[in-house]
């Protein structure tokens, strides 16, 4: 998983740059990488095509693994 401010960075992207590419403003981007406002599904796919990420390696914590369950455990 990616931290949406990690990645940015490592793209050499500002905040100002990735909201004027999102047509949205400066406030908003910001609060899309604080987690201060949800990030609607359109906008995250718009994100993840600009790093050429899938949606999962930004906005999923944890990847999750089928285990089988032990009756015997509590």
């Amino acid at each position: 998983m990616f931290d949406l401010k990690e990645i940015r960075l490592k793209n050499n992207k500002t905040q100002q740059q990735m909201a004027d590419m999102l047509n949205i403003g400066l406030t908003t981007y910001h609060q899309y990488e604080t987690s201060d406002r949800d990030i609607p599904y359109l906008i995250a796919k718009k994100i993840a095509d600009i790093f050429e990420v899938n949606l999962e390696d930004i906005f999923l914590p944890t990847r999750f693994t089928l285990s089988k369950n032990n009756k015997n455990s509590k």
